[in-house]
């Protein structure tokens, strides 16, 4: 698989050229001074690939770089040198998923709207079973049902340890689809009260009597990241795949978006309550 660059790996490589740029010393000149190649500086400083401690000072002492510059390049190299492990993502996944899992890698919020499932970071196995062998129809056949399921579940690690902060808006419908049948969907329910418990975890029904809310055409996610320099983005799923979106203005529509339901749905204290009352409405059939 194919390195992909990350929002710390491009910092450090944007740097690293314009430090290069300022000594005026060309890519060729730098591969020479690491007896490596000019691709492989390119490499560096795209972001694709994460130079070695020695590498950035070598090239930090052959540009001739002031301290503050190197004392950058060492806060860059370590922020990089941190970042969470890729997920393995099932063969066929679309470049827009790919993109939608490694922001949310690097995140350190995501808030989304769900009016179909339960959202996939707080997923249990057996509800993430059901939801995928239901889907079966939209994956290759070649690619095993396990690693799609797998992928979510790996997914939820940063969340668990409390690296990542979820606010879940999920419609009441979601609650009452009986997904993988009663047991299941019990099983689901207590795992949401235990989540919801969390404090890095803020969930919300949006009751039925709210109408309509946002647009209404499908989940999305909204990822935002720790840094300032790193605006937020949008993955907007559906069917056959989804999109990434990134453009600041159609970015503010869904984070206003979600602004607007959140004020609609349950508070957490009613949420936890609403599905304590469909478990139990679950344990009388």
């Amino acid at each position: 698989m194919a390195a992909a660059p990350t929002r710390a790996k491009k910092r450090l490589g944007q740097h690293l050229a314009t430090l290069r740029d300022a000594a005026g010393k060309s890519l060729l000149q730098a591969a020479k001074e690491l007896k490596t190649s000019d691709s492989t500086i390119s490499r560096y400083e795209s972001g694709h690939v994460l130079p070695n401690w020695a590498s950035v000072t070598a090239l930090c002492a052959f540009y001739d770089a002031g301290e503050q510059d190197r004392d950058t390049a060492a806060q860059l190299w370590e922020n990089a040198s941190d970042e969470p492990p890729r997920v393995r993502l099932p063969a066929g996944s679309t470049k827009a998923f790919r993109t939608f899992i490694r922001a949310e890698l690097e995140a350190d919020k995501v808030r989304t709207v769900q009016s179909l499932v339960v959202p996939g970071l707080i997923q249990v196995k057996s509800y993430a079973r059901a939801i995928e062998a239901a889907a079966h129809r939209f994956y290759r056949q070649d690619v095993r049902l396990d690693s799609h399921v797998n992928t979510r579940l790996n997914r939820q690690k940063r969340l668990e340890n409390g690296e990542l902060q979820l606010h879940a808006l999920i419609d009441e419908a979601v609650i009452e689809r009986e997904v993988g049948g009663p047991d299941v969907m019990e099983e689901q329910l207590h795992h949401l009260l235990t989540v919801g418990a969390r404090a890095n975890v803020t969930l919300q029904i949006i009751p039925k009597t709210a109408g309509a809310y946002g647009s209404m055409s499908g989940p999305c996610t909204i990822i935002s990241f720790p840094s300032p320099v790193d605006p937020p983005g949008v993955y907007l799923e559906y069917p056959a795949g989804g999109a990434w979106v990134d453009n600041e203005a159609d970015v503010v529509r869904f984070t206003t978006m979600f602004d607007d339901v959140s004020l609609v749905a349950l508070s957490p204290t009613e949420t936890a309550a609403r599905i304590g009352r469909q478990i139990g409405a679950l344990g009388r059939q």
